[in-house]
């Protein structure tokens, strides 16, 4: 690269870096290639960028400054309006010592004061009453809001435990009904009962007029389509999982092949439709679905 080149190249640079003045760049580059004296440019070149460096410097300490300033004031703000909050005191010129010394004021008086000779409206803004009632009204109203928890609990709980006193009443009702295959013993019988009431206790329960709508975490309880179980339904389906039912007798002609002469506690199916159906039947206690199962192959074989 030529002088001439050079020289533009480092004079745009000083101009744009340091803000040279012309006449500065002049005596550092001078037009001649003959006339550059390297050692002074180079001293001067390092005291211009020293210069730069101690100008920034100063800038981020004056930056710095009047940071600092700002948050000590924001500080001392706040707590001003703290202490100010916590004595009662209203003007808002006091700051800094001035505040102190009203505070020290405040607590002298506070000290000395004879309550006996302050009127009822005087002690009702005194300080010391401010705080006393505060304290007095949040303690009320936690315990108060304690108790009303305390009451809200035992009533639902009542409530639960009387809506469920009735389910379990129906429920064994419904029971009854279906004529299960119990015990001779009542006790026995009672608490074979009790297995379709540990069935209940599961759930939770609506009551709509007469009706009891059975409900799993809050939600009616559905079936598989999506549809809802009735209380009658959801019972006997139960119910059937858990006991055995007694049949009415069948007192009309026995099935070919049967015992014609015992009769028969369920008809004979007169088609493989009927058939299909009894044994399916778990109402249906297993040696009387035995039973049937015999006479009607005995039936097909004689066919």
């Amino acid at each position: 690269m030529s002088y001439t080149k050079l020289r533009q190249t480092l004079a745009e640079g000083l101009v744009t870096a340091y803000q040279l003045p012309e006449d500065d760049i002049v005596t550092l580059l001078p037009e001649k290639e003959e006339d550059f004296n390297e050692s002074e440019f180079k001293t001067k070149f390092l005291e211009l960028d020293s210069n730069r460096i101690t100008a920034i410097n100063q800038k981020g300490s004056k930056k710095f400054d009047e940071g600092y300033k700002k948050a000590t004031s924001e500080v001392l703000s706040k707590s001003e309006k703290e202490i100010k909050d916590k004595y009662g005191i209203d003007d808002a010129d006091l700051k800094g010592l001035d505040l102190i010394d009203k505070v020290v004021e405040l607590s002298s008086k506070a000290q000395k004061t004879d309550f006996s000779k302050l009127s009822e409206e005087d002690l009702k803004k005194h300080p010391a009453f401010i705080k006393i009632q505060n304290e007095k009204d949040k303690t009320f109203k936690e315990r108060e809001q304690q108790l009303q928890d305390e009451f809200d609990s035992k009533l639902k709980d009542f409530s639960r435990k009387e809506l469920f006193g009735k389910v379990e009443k129906r429920a064994i009702s419904l029971l009854d009904s279906m004529n299960p295959v119990l015990s001779e013993d009542p006790v026995k019988a009672a608490n074979q009962k009790k297995f379709l009431t540990l069935e209940l206790q599961g759930l939770d329960f609506q009551q709509e007029g007469d009706e009891f709508i059975p409900l799993k975490d809050g939600k009616r309880l559905e079936d598989g389509h999506g549809h809802g179980i009735t209380f009658e339904k959801f019972v006997k389906g139960k119910a059937a999982s858990l006991y055995d039912f007694k049949q009415a007798d069948d007192r009309g002609t026995p099935p070919p092949g049967g015992d014609g002469g015992s009769g028969g506690s369920t008809k004979a199916p007169k088609s493989e439709a009927e058939y299909a159906k009894v044994m399916s039947d778990r109402s249906i206690p297993l040696e009387e679905r035995q039973k049937i199962k015999a006479n009607w192959n005995n039936k097909q074989a004689a066919s």
